[in-house]
């Protein structure tokens, strides 16, 4: 999901929240100080994730290594690059966009996959190609709010970390996100592809990306979980829903890092803008780059009437905020795709999508939403080279 996830679940959060701050916190192991968490490890899986805010060398290394990997599979050709962002169920535009991608029969195989809250739960399926397309459909024109979180009991929240229980979508997540799919996307990593996925570390306030495949090829019994945890974590809104707390180690010692939605810092990435694709070792072979970026929302705010009320301002302003960070994100990988010379390509909800919003995961919305994606993308509508309103 996105931060916030709807208008309806946005304001019943915000409000209770607002009236129950500070009435009780969870117990939890210590957190990871800023000035050990280079040395943090997660299962003992080296390059399991890496921060976005940080020194790019390690995610560098990543990158070379797993280039290092695709040569040795005989990879050739263009190299593609698919970033889905977060929206909730907006997602469903993404969702048909990828759908009807494959029935215009040119989707390409991406090098990388990077997915962001709503996009995270997008992102495997799309790594893993149009076989799995019929489960993304259903992902994203079946499921109903029921399937995603219950709202717990107001004398439940005032000692709990949310206003809702996030386990309907866990356990949607462990539906799809099988030790089947799991081990394809380890195979398709020991070939050097690369699929990330962004949470939010609250603790330190940074953006982190997992590094799924690395995951996914460890012999570690607790991967397939992991994934899920990283996958939940990922579209867990601040405040909706409970935080994710990931087990980590620091010298032996046992600790704990809160992970949230991936939203709260970057609604969307291909890789840090300081750590140049043109760095790695393709470009001396000249390979071309294509970007494709998948923005599952629009460009700027619907109009609408702002009660004077202090949940109704305070929720249109985190909305609204929340747009111009994805504008913001889009305009930043434009402007870093275009140093590296990477082809850059844009879709997102426009206005030609007129289905009006009515309440959160309307199957009917939904449905409407993802044959928009579908057609747009068949008849060759939605991508942009360069972001709307963008002038040299």
């Amino acid at each position: 999901m996105s931060f916030p996830l709807t208008h309806v679940f946005r304001t019943a959060a915000l409000g209770i929240a607002l009236l129950v701050a500070g009435c009780a916190t969870q117990p939890r192991l210590p957190s990871v100080p800023r000035h050990e968490s280079h040395e943090a490890t997660f299962l003992g899986i080296p390059d399991a994730r890496f921060s976005l805010s940080g020194d790019p060398a390690a995610l560098g290394a990543m990158y070379a290594a797993a280039e290092r990997r695709r040569q040795m599979a005989g990879a050739a050709g263009t190299d593609h690059l698919l970033a889905i962002s977060g929206g909730g169920e907006n997602g469903a535009f993404g969702a048909g966009l990828l759908y009807g991608w494959t029935e215009r029969g040119d989707r390409p195989q991406f090098r990388l996959v990077t997915g962001v809250s709503t996009g995270a739960l997008t992102a495997p399926f799309a790594f893993l190609g149009s076989r799995y397309d019929e489960q993304l459909k259903a992902v994203y024109t079946t499921v109903q709010r029921d399937n995603i979180a219950q709202i717990l009991p107001i004398l439940t929240i005032l000692g709990s970390d949310s206003v809702a229980d996030s386990r309907p979508l866990a356990n949607l997540i462990a539906t799809y996100v099988t030790p089947e799919m799991v081990e394809e996307i380890a195979q398709e990593y020991r070939k050097g592809r690369v699929l990330l996925i962004g949470t939010t570390n609250l603790d330190l306030g940074q953006p982190i990306a997992w590094n799924i495949g690395a995951i996914a090829a460890s012999p570690h019994p607790a991967r397939v979980q992991a994934i899920r945890d990283i996958l939940l974590a990922s579209a867990s809104i601040p405040g909706a829903f409970p935080p994710v707390m990931m087990d980590v180690m620091v010298g032996g010692t046992r600790r704990q890092e809160m992970h949230v939605d991936g939203g709260a810092t970057t609604q969307v990435f291909l890789y840090p803008s300081n750590a140049p694709m043109r760095l790695a070792p393709a470009a001396t072979r000249r390979v071309p780059r294509v970007a494709w970026i998948i923005r599952n929302g629009r460009t700027q705010e619907l109009s609408e009437e702002v009660k004077r009320g202090l949940v109704q301002i305070a929720a249109r302003s985190i909305s609204t905020m929340i747009t111009s960070n994805a504008i913001g994100d889009i305009y930043r990988m434009y402007l870093v795709t275009q140093r590296d010379r990477v082809d850059f390509n844009l879709a997102y909800i426009s206005s030609r999508f007129t289905v009006p919003y009515e309440k959160p995961f309307e199957p009917a919305y939904m449905n409407a939403l993802f044959e928009f994606g579908r057609n747009e993308i068949r008849s060759n509508q939605p991508w942009l080279k360069q972001p709307p309103g963008y002038r040299r």
